[in-house]
């Protein structure tokens, strides 16, 4: 019955080497009940009471407590009790702490009819390690590392360039002539530094660098690090170049992307949350059909329930219970509270504050028909009190439903008919552009649609919600470029993109923070070289360019422009037409109007 185990970073208190002489060994976060006890603080996606270790028959069985991310045996997730050996590895969730199986006493061989027996060998089985004396769990267990597998990169789309093998640890990707994997210059969706490929406890994951457009894995935004498989693909930016992971031996677990969860089906029971942050899963659309075709389909980013816990945090910082990237998004932003008669939200005095159904609230208990929106992301409850979170970001819609617009006439009785029942649908990420004579109604029309002069009747949805309902929680995802340039003429560029973070962005982020926004701001507009020029020394072109950057730096998801391209040289035009193209390239939609024809190819 005697088992020795090695635990792999994370325990709270014993020896990294542990001897079990008990028909039952619990394994979880629950100090009080587990005899392996991981750190909540650290690892959080291993559940409290995660699974057990059962002698059953003369051998050892792993069995998954509807732990909420799963339990995995030699990389392969297991669904029923399944037989262990000498030299298993078992992972408690995704990405989760490990633990190896050294030495079991009398192993003898059992029938395996009633256990899973689909469980691959491990792949490299360890000898026994000598004993380590007891000490602190809180300190990872020093581990001799393993030679690193062969990886490498291959870029999509791109002929004659063989695939890069991967050499070392940390392998930077971007446009940064530094880097690892250079991308050119001229796709401006590509940060610098965009994302890092690091190896690391014997995984290869991929962590996005903060960068202006965002990192996909297998068309999938990531928020924090993820890990790769062979044949997955890394997309640097929405449109940007994709890059194929290859490495044969790094098969993904069988359930490594759950499918369906979430989203609150009513009536169906829940028994265990599921998700991680740093897992993302394909939910497909979960937003309501519209006429008309493609939707504004939310992302599901994770699913997790408040698994013993009273109440869970909100924030951009990382420690939180659910991590939300963005700099509109406080550090700590927001808690939920589970009430036992049901969840309560509560805005933790959040810069931009939290929104239900639209309206901004302090204080209020939430049902599974409530939205949530903090930033771009959204927040539903089901009636299990599992809470899905859903990004947004790049997946916007609008919807113009029979526009009309009148005004008083001035010049004599009546009214003068500007709009008439215009009905238009704009797909995420379009380039769209509003053509017309001066006076035909392209500016009235684009500010309808924008929130800064509501229609005389009709509606206009962003995502299936009314724009004018919910104007205060859907406005921080709307940047608008009116024809004047509304700039301090004063300051320099840098100066003025500064202010601008510090008016709209959270007020707890950093000096390093706001820095990198304007780098990246500056770089996607080509600015950088003109940093701390002041505003009244730039050409008309550039200082077109200063305004777009301003509007730039919250990464809205629409971007309106009124005549952008009015008084420039042509040449200058054409600039500036491709610069709105490379921007609606990298995940936004760009509506703009305009009277010249000369650039509508773009």
């Amino acid at each position: 019955m005697k088992i020795v185990l090695v635990e792999k970073g994370g325990v709270e208190s014993g020896p990294s080497e542990r001897t079990f002489e008990q028909p039952t060994i619990r394994i979880g976060r629950d100090a009080g009940n587990c005899d392996i006890v991981f750190s909540s603080e650290n690892y959080r996606m291993v559940s409290r009471n995660h699974a057990e270790l059962r002698w059953r028959d003369s051998s050892w069985v792993l069995v998954d407590n509807n732990s909420s991310f799963g339990t995995f045996v030699n990389g392969t997730r297991i669904s029923q009790p399944t037989l262990i050996s000498i030299g298993s590895s078992i992972q408690f969730g995704a990405n989760g702490p490990l633990v190896h199986v050294i030495w079991i006493e009398e192993a003898e061989s059992a029938s395996n009819d009633q256990f899973q027996s689909s469980v691959p060998p491990p792949a490299n089985p360890a000898p026994p390690p000598a004993p380590i004396s007891s000490r602190n769990m809180e300190t990872p267990v020093k581990q001799t590392p393993d030679k690193r597998p062969s990886a490498r990169l291959e870029l999509i789309g791109i002929q004659g360039g063989p695939p890069t093998e991967i050499t070392k640890d940390s392998f930077w990707l971007g446009r940064d002539p530094q880097g690892d994997i250079v991308i050119e210059g001229s796709a401006v969706m590509v940060s610098r530094a965009h994302a890092e490929i690091r190896y690391q406890n014997g995984d290869f994951v991929v962590v996005d660098n903060n960068s202006f457009n965002g990192t996909l894995v297998n068309e999938r935004r990531i928020s924090s690090e993820t890990p790769l498989y062979d044949n997955d693909r890394i997309q640097l930016g929405r449109g940007g170049p994709v890059l194929k992971f290859i490495a044969p031996g790094r098969t993904a677990p069988k359930e490594s992307e759950i499918v369906g969860v979430g989203n609150a089906v009513p009536g169906v029971p829940h028994p265990a949350s599921v998700g991680s942050a740093t897992m993302v899963f394909n939910m497909g659309d979960v937003s309501q059909v519209r006429p008309g075709g493609e939707t504004g389909a939310e992302q599901l980013l994770m699913q997790i329930g408040f698994d013993g816990k009273n109440e869970l945090q909100i924030g951009r910082n990382e420690s939180n219970d659910i991590s939300l990237d963005g700099l509109q998004i406080s550090n700590l932003h927001a808690r939920l509270r589970n009430t036992g008669s049901g969840v309560v939200v509560e805005d933790l005095n959040s810069t931009n504050g939290v929104y239900i159904n639209g309206e901004r609230i302090s204080r209020r208990t939430v049902s599974p028909a409530d939205a949530i929106q903090i930033g771009s992301f959204v927040l539903k409850i089901d009636e299990y009190n599992n809470i899905g979170v859903f990004d947004t970001r790049s997946k916007i819609r609008i919807d113009s439903i029979g526009i009309t617009k009148e005004v008083r006439n001035r010049a004599g009785g009546g009214k003068i008919r500007l709009l008439d029942d215009i009905s238009l649908s704009i797909k995420p990420n379009e380039f769209i552009g509003l053509l017309g004579p001066s006076g035909a109604g392209k500016s009235t029309y684009m500010d309808a649609l924008n929130g800064m002069r509501p229609p005389t009747s009709g509606s206009v949805l962003i995502n299936n919600q009314d724009l004018y309902r919910y104007l205060d929680s859907l406005k921080q995802s709307i940047g608008y470029v009116p024809q004047d340039d509304i700039i301090h003429r004063e300051l320099t560029v840098y100066k003025t993109l500064f202010y601008v973070a510090k008016l709209r962005l959270s007020r707890d982020v950093s000096k390093s923070e706001i820095d990198q926004i304007i780098e990246e701001v500056l770089d996607v507009t080509g600015l950088d070289e003109r940093r701390d020029v002041p505003i009244n020394e730039l050409s008309g072109g550039q200082r077109k360019r200063v305004s777009i950057a301003v509007e730039l730096i919250t990464k809205p998801s629409i971007i309106f422009l009124d005549e952008p391209t009015s008084g420039l040289d042509p040449a200058t035009e054409e600039k500036i037409m491709k610069l709105f193209r490379q921007i609606a390239e990298s995940g936004r939609t760009v509506i703009l109007t305009t009277h010249a024809m000369e650039n509508v190819r773009l």
